[in-house]
């Protein structure tokens, strides 16, 4: 299956582009799979990218390989596929959404990052929102962050009994405190709103 990937990933390269040249550098996958990709592309795209193969290959070898670990392969093809195409389809982003906006925290990719923040909002649950705010505070979205602390908010006895949860409040006290305080904070302006509708509807009664 992922030697299928592969093939279509070179030939996705190669279609899109079919005025460069041949690949000239390889996106060395977890997996092991590698993906043929073009330096202009990537370093357009991602000045992460630009830095790295600015770097002098090492002697003796006559080919720029760049490693993309710790994701699955299907989800630094659909990385490689943003960076030439500008884009990400909706089974990608069900699929790998968490993955790629890792990819486009750590590649410097605004767009693409600005897309999965938009696309890992809309499918919070509570089985993934501690997952995705510990994330969302790693990799600095703050609109997003703050949709998993109220969702925490709102539904917080079903998502404490989450196996995200009991991690984080094992690994994580800092965060387990910031939320409980969030919540606090949350209730405190709740009752103030509600006491201030109390006087204003007594003054209209009145």
């Amino acid at each position: 299956m992922e030697d299928n990937n592969h093939n279509s990933t070179s030939t996705f390269a190669m279609s899109s582009a079919s005025e460069l040249p041949e690949p000239n550098v390889q996106i060395l996958t977890s997996s092991g799979v590698r993906i043929p990709a073009h330096f202009s592309i990537l370093a357009m795209v991602s000045p992460v990218l630009d830095n790295i193969m600015e770097r002098p290959v090492k002697h003796g070898s006559s080919e720029r390989v760049i490693p993309i670990l710790g994701v699955p392969c299907d989800a630094v093809t659909a990385f490689i596929k943003y960076l030439y195409n500008s884009m990400c389809t909706e089974e990608q982003m069900e699929k790998y959404g968490i993955h790629l906006l890792v990819l486009s925290d750590v590649y410097l990719v605004p767009q693409l990052k600005q897309r999965c923040s938009r696309g890992v909002s809309q499918r919070l649950t509570v089985e993934n929102v501690v997952d995705v705010l510990q994330l969302a505070r790693l990799c600095d979205v703050p609109d997003l962050y703050l949709k998993c602390l109220k969702q925490v908010t709102a539904r917080f006895k079903a998502v404490e009994q989450t196996e995200g949860w009991k991690f984080m409040q094992e690994h994580d006290p800092w965060l387990e405190l910031h939320i409980l305080r969030f919540m606090d904070e949350a209730e405190s302006k709740k009752k103030r709103e509600g006491g201030v509708r109390g006087k204003n509807s007594a003054c209209i009664y009145i």
